[in-house]
Order: C-alpha cells, then structure tokens, then sequence
C-alpha cells in the first residue's frame, strides 16, 4: 500500500489527472479516485476490489500514468473515472506474499480475505422477494454514489482467480469484442477458461466468456432447488447487480490467473468417479474444518488479545465453511457415479487443498497474534503444530500443481487491453 500511495501522490503532477475523495474505507482513511478525459462516454474502473486480490492497484496506477504522458491517444476518447485500491485495510493485511508470491508457506500465513459478507462486492443495498441487504461497506457506499452521480457507460472491477484460467463475465452478450479478446489472451500466452460456469444456474456466452450473475439469481435458483439455503445466506448486492438494476450501461470483469499449471483443466473426461471425488473433498473440508475449531476453542480465553478484524474475519470463514460443507453433503449423496472431467478433479481435488491451507494460515495468524501478545508457551507450541500442516500441505500442492507464475506485465497487458477493447467495442457498437 505504501509503494502504490507514493504512486497515486506522484500523478497529482499531471494536469490532465483530478484527485477526488469520494468517501471513507472501513479503517475510515480517505478513499480517492482519480479522474482524466473528457469523451462523450465515462468508464469507472475499480482496482484492488477484494483484499487479496492486489493486481489491480497496477493496472490502475500504470494506466492513469500511460495515459498522462500520451496526449497523443486523447483518452482513447472516453472519460475515465478510476479508484487504484478499493479495499485498502485488506490489501495491507495481505502484503506479507507480495513479495514472494511463488512460496505457498507464506501465502497462507499472510493470507487474508474479508467473509463474503463483509466484502465490497458483496454489501451493496439489496431487496427481492422476502430477502432484503441494508448493510452496505463504506466504500461500497462511496461506489454507490459515484455510479449514481456519473452514471457511467462502463463499469469494471479487476479482479484475478489465482489458480484459474483466464475468463470474462459480461452484463450481457458482446460478440465482436469476442475473437479480439480472444486474440489478446493467445497472444499473451493466457489460457482461456473452458470449464463450465462457477455456479449451477450459470450462462456460457461463448466458452472463456460468462453470462454475469448476481444475488437475485442465487434466490432464484435456491427458491426452486434448495429452500434450507436461504435461511444462512448473508451478502448483499454485487457492484455489478446494483449498478445495472439502477444505472444500466455494461460491466464486465476479466480474471486473470498469476499461476499457470501443466495440469489439464478441460472438460475432457477423467479416469476418476466425481462422487469418489466429491465425497474425499468432504472428508478432507471436515477434517479441516475440526481442527481449525479446535485450535479456536483452546484459543477463546485470549480472544481479547487478537486484532479483531483478523479474529472475527476467520470465525466467520470457518462458520461459512461448516455451513459449506452442510449443503453440500446431501448433493454429494445424489451425485451420479459418473465420470469426472478434468476440470471437475482439478476444482474439487488439489483445488481443496488449496482452500483449506488458506483456512489454515488464517488460523495461524490469530493464533501468532495472541502469542505476540502474550508470549505464552502453549500457545507457541499450536504454532508449532499448524506450522508443520501447513508446510506438509504447501509440499503437496506444490508436488501435484505443478504451479508457475506468470509475469506480472503479461497478466496486467490482459487486463488493460481487455478494458481498452471493450471501450472500443461500446464506442463504435451505436
């Protein structure tokens, strides 16, 4: 956060580029965004929209000094309207693996991410049917606003899926921004997604490029297919659902991996039984879930001593994970004994273990911050314990994953030219 605040102070030297505060973070420091352009449509381009996911804060500070120094480009003729880092609280939380991406012993130990209900992209104002969501992120707030006074032609949040192939969500279907998106990904070496949509009820626009979804659409589905959902669920609207409920115009998001693998991720049939799959995932969630649970039960007398940002973050990971876990098991029980594809094992196999060292460095974290605290040598010793899973899990992954970073400049080329394209596309598809 440091080294992109002396970026974001450096523009202030271009008289093309407008600093404005637009409201509060959760730590209640100024949240800024940057404004430059003068062209008939506006685009709000957000980085940094989930606290672990620190690409966009990049693309964004390298994009407003791009398009400062090139008078020549006129803005690529739109007006931009573009926030460097959303979540500011989470990234600083996160800074411990920037810097060592590739190790995944010092991901989890200095891994954070807000549960899905106290995130940015999941707290705007919702209401549909019986549900209703008034609990909204300062900074999902000050987003609001934004989208209400600017009214902008193109909303997109930059966000990345780690392990994950390439892939688009799009408010709605944009063909001829397609075969050239298509192209920029092949050319960058990027693999495009073939798998099917993250959620039951998703939409395939074209294979890489998804149909966007928001929570009207998980009440929907769970409605009709699972009632005993509704009763736990707590987010709500997306920046994407509320912006188009009551702006309209077109969003997208391009996620981009910073791992590649050589294991294959396609919808080609394995060897291996989905159920067999499914039912080990389960076994292996609940083991974790068990241990995380005990480890916080003998922590409980020192809970006083722990950040309690950090301490109430993992309660609610490992409630939701419980309440995961829950539902899925009786999906798991009706699970034809079909063949799984690729991509399915890759998901719900090595993916898991993915999941659960993640927990499992949360669980750490809480637990180093009492012993820093307290200095208590029992605790000291649990350290010692989750140390030695976490370090045998990381080996695992690491020995089955085969996984291998991708240069930063080829994943942030991915995204400023996908916005460019699709600026592109809107500007000229009257």
């Amino acid at each position: 956060m440091n080294d992109i605040e002396k970026r974001t102070n450096r523009l202030k030297r271009y008289s093309s580029v407008e600093e404005r505060i637009i409201g509060k973070t959760a730590e209640n420091k100024p949240l800024k965004m940057f404004t430059m352009g003068n062209g008939d449509k506006t685009a709000l381009i957000i980085g940094v929209p989930h606290s672990d996911e620190p690409l966009g804060s990049l693309v964004t500070t390298y994009f407003i000094d791009w398009l400062a120094k090139h008078s020549e480009a006129n803005f690529f003729g739109w007006r931009w309207l573009i926030i460097p880092v959303l979540e500011q609280r989470g990234m600083r939380m996160n800074e411990g693996w920037f810097n060592n991406i590739t190790s995944l012993v010092d991901t989890a130990k200095c891994y954070f991410r807000e549960p899905t209900e106290n995130q940015y992209e999941w707290t705007f104002p919702f209401q549909y049917k019986d549900y209703r969501w008034v609990h909204p992120r300062p900074e999902s707030n000050a987003v609001k606003e934004i989208l209400k006074v600017e009214k902008p032609d193109l909303l997109c949040n930059l966000h990345h899926c780690g392990y994950y192939n390439t892939y688009f969500y799009f408010s709605r279907d944009l063909p001829k921004a397609y075969p050239r998106l298509r192209d920029l990904s092949s050319n960058l070496g990027l693999s495009l997604s073939t798998s099917s949509p993250d959620v039951p009820f998703g939409k395939i626009l074209e294979p890489g490029f998804y149909q966007m979804y928001g929570l009207k659409d998980y009440i929907d589905y769970y409605t009709l297919h699972d009632p005993d959902n509704l009763l736990t669920m707590r987010r709500g609207a997306s920046s994407d659902e509320w912006y188009q409920s009551n702006i309209g115009g077109f969003s997208f998001n391009c996620e981009v991996p910073l791992f590649s693998t050589s294991i294959a991720t396609d919808e080609n049939l394995s060897n291996r039984k989905l159920k067999s799959i499914l039912q080990t995932k389960n076994k292996k969630m609940a083991n974790t879930i068990e241990y995380c649970i005990d480890v916080l039960n003998i922590l409980e007398p020192f809970f006083s001593s722990c950040d309690p940002v950090l301490l109430g973050s993992v309660l609610k990971h490992v409630a939701n994970a419980k309440l995961d876990l829950e539902n899925t098991t009786p999906q798991t029980k009706a699970e034809k004994n079909s063949n799984a594809t690729n991509f399915e094992v890759f998901e719900n196999d090595l993916m898991v273990d993915v999941t659960d060292l993640l927990l499992l460095g949360q669980i750490r974290r809480v637990t180093e911050t009492i012993q820093r605290n307290l200095k208590n040598n029992n605790i000291g010793l649990i350290i010692e314990r989750i140390d030695k899973k976490i370090v045998a899990l990381a080996k695992k992954i690491d020995n089955r994953g085969e996984f291998t970073p991708i240069p930063l400049q080829k994943i942030v080329k991915m995204q400023l030219g996908s916005i460019l394209i699709v600026a592109d596309v809107l500007s000229n598809n009257v």
